[in-house]
């Protein structure tokens, strides 16, 4: 959970009094699925993209997705990789690093492949969770690299260095099927904007 998107959820409570609310941050997958059977009204997805693309999701079916943020990317290195001093970085240029295969808090690494055209990078540790901390400390000791949109400020043990080529963003949708309500029609128009979401996927129930 970000601020701003706690944020957008009190202006949304506060024009909705006693409005009943749960949030839950759980994986991509599992969130898609919420929405598409009814469990949580409106979901939050992240991932990987060129400028104005959709995200590659799962078929939605009856599902709608409105994109809501595009963020630049980083690449989170420990703070003494030998690179971690750049201004930029390329991403064929990292194929052959240590990674950490995070896909529910990080960017996906099939999808920083396909992105460089390339079969890598290839996990050296697989992380299971939505848990950015814990995916930080990993990094911060050297267990691999890993894809994040622009973080917020300074991180203790790490370095974000953008992403320069290629050209991609951190894309945020949010995914809705049949409103259930006027809060959470209300929630689809909130901007959110850059920077606003960060990783990890969420589903606000009404």
């Amino acid at each position: 959970m970000t601020d701003r998107v706690a944020h957008a959820l009190a202006r949304i409570r506060r024009a909705t009094p006693g409005l009943d609310v749960t949030v839950r941050v759980t994986g991509r997958q599992e969130v898609v699925a919420a929405v598409a059977t009814g469990d949580s009204s409106l979901g939050l997805v992240d991932g990987v993209a060129a400028p104005s693309d959709p995200l590659r999701l799962p078929d939605l079916g009856s599902l709608s997705a409105v994109a809501v943020a595009e963020d630049p990317l980083t690449v989170l290195l420990p703070e003494d990789h030998p690179l971690a001093r750049r201004t930029g970085l390329r991403l064929d240029d990292l194929l052959d690093a240590r990674w950490i295969d995070a896909p529910d808090v990080a960017a996906a690494l099939p999808d920083l492949g396909s992105a460089a055209a390339s079969d890598g990078p290839r996990p050296s540790i697989r992380y299971h969770g939505a848990d950015l901390r814990g995916l930080i400390a990993l990094v911060a000791a050297g267990h691999g690299l890993a894809v994040l949109p622009t973080a917020a400020g300074p991180t203790p043990g790490v370095r974000a260095v953008p992403v320069v080529s290629p050209r991609l963003v951190h894309r945020t949708e949010l995914l809705h099927g049949h409103i259930a309500g006027p809060a959470a029609a209300a929630l689809t128009t909130q901007p959110l904007g850059a920077g606003d979401q960060g990783p990890g996927d969420h589903s606000p129930d009404q």
